[in-house]
Order: structure tokens, then C-alpha cells, then sequence
């Protein structure tokens, strides 16, 4: 009787160490690779004997060369070097912009030579001018004090002078002076010169003669029809 019982014993144990080998194999074949090629059983099994494996992997090693010589000039050839290059940063400079004290000096030493031509102007007063005393202007009063505070010149008053005064700053506002370079951000007297083969003076047809000519041949083009006062008078 013991020895019946002892062999039912060890069927009962080898069939559940049985059962249990084929439940393990089939998690294995069964789980998902999540992206790889081994199961997630696989991979623990794998990281586990990696942690309990002794010494590092082999790497390979990497080839250091050493760096070339440094190529030097041949002896003898830095006696022909060229000289440096000056800064064209500089004051000699043509194209370097006046100042605005450089500017008055110029324009006080114009006035002080030309102030005994007659006709000429000077655009600032001279130092002997500016030393003289003037006779204190009248202020103005009534309609003439109205038209001082508001900006307005009254009729009659001739007002060419202001008018070319102007037209001038504007201009030099626009496109800068041709003889003088007034800020850094403006092109070099050089670039400003107009080429020998550039049409100056010529501004083209007149944008209202234009449009009437466009507008007469496109009614030409659709059929006869009598044209417009408009159209017709030039003024």
C-alpha cells in the first residue's frame, strides 16, 4: 500500500511540473513582441542574464590618427609680403560724411570769404554779421500777427524763394545731394552719377494725356461715338 501510494505521489508531481512547462511556453509564444523581436517573457529572461553576466561587452576601438603638420611659408618668402591694407574707415576718406561741426565750419569760413559779393547769399550768418548788432523788428500786430501764428502767407507776398527753398529739401530729403553725402545711410557721391547713356530730363508723357488717349482709343475700338468734354479739353 505505501509503495502504491508513492508512485500515485510522483504522477501527480511530474504531471503538474508538466502542466506547468506548457502553460510557461505557451505565455511565451503567446505574449506580444510590442515592436520586436522577442517577447515580453523573452526579454526579461534576456535583461536578467545580462544584469548577471560578469565583465562588459567588447567594443570596438577607435583609430585616433594625429593631426597634420601646420603648413608654414617657405623661408625667404615673407620678405615679398604686401603691405597691410589701410582702413578706408577714416577721416581722409572722400566718401566719409561732414560732421555737423565740420559743416558749420565750412559753411562760416564760405560766408566770411564771400560776404563782400554782391548777390551772394550765405546759408548761415557770418561770425562778423552775427557780432553786429540789429535793429530790433516790430512785432507784428492785427491781420499780419494773425498771419504769423497760423503759417499762412498773405496774397501778394512773393513766395518763389520759399518755393525753390522747398523744393530743394525735399529733394535732398528724397534722394540725398549729388556733391555731398550728408548721412551714413546714403549711397557714395560715386554711386549718385547718372551714366552716359541715361535719358535725364525727360518725364515721359503726361499721366492725364494718358489716360484721355487710352480711354479715345478704346471708344475708337468699340465704335463711333461722340467724345466727352473731358475728354476734349486740355486744360
Amino acid at each position: 500500500m505505501r509503495g502504491l501510494a508513492e508512485r500515485r505521489r510522483r504522477k501527480i508531481v511530474a504531471l503538474a511540473g508538466i502542466l506547468a512547462a506548457g502553460a510557461a511556453v505557451s505565455g511565451c509564444v503567446g505574449s506580444p513582441t510590442y515592436g520586436t523581436d522577442k517577447t515580453a517573457n523573452e526579454q526579461l529572461m534576456s535583461d536578467v542574464s545580462n544584469i548577471l553576466a560578469l565583465g562588459p561587452k567588447e567594443r570596438q576601438s577607435i583609430d585616433y590618427k594625429p593631426r597634420p603638420e601646420l603648413v608654414k611659408p617657405a623661408k625667404g618668402s615673407t620678405a615679398t609680403l604686401p603691405e597691410p591694407q589701410q582702413s578706408v574707415a577714416s577721416a581722409e576718406n572722400p566718401a566719409w560724411p561732414e560732421s555737423p561741426e565740420q559743416k558749420r565750419a565750412r559753411l562760416r569760413a564760405e560766408a566770411d570769404e564771400n560776404r563782400d559779393k554782391p548777390g551772394w547769399r550765405p546759408q548761415i550768418e557770418p561770425d562778423l554779421a552775427r557780432a553786429t548788432a540789429r535793429p530790433r523788428e516790430a512785432t507784428p500786430t492785427g491781420q499780419s500777427a494773425r498771419y504769423g501764428d497760423s503759417g499762412v502767407t498773405p496774397v501778394g507776398i512773393n513766395t518763389t524763394k520759399q518755393s525753390e527753398e522747398f523744393r530743394k529739401k525735399l529733394a535732398e530729403e528724397r534722394q540725398g545731394s549729388p556733391t555731398n553725402r550728408k548721412y551714413l545711410s546714403e549711397p557714395p557721391l560715386e554711386y549718385r552719377q547718372a551714366a552716359a547713356t541715361a535719358p535725364t530730363g525727360d518725364v515721359g508723357e503726361d499721366e492725364i494725356k494718358k489716360e484721355r488717349r487710352l480711354k479715345a482709343q478704346a471708344r475708337k475700338n468699340k465704335g463711333f461715338s461722340l467724345p466727352k468734354w473731358a475728354d476734349i479739353n486740355p486744360f
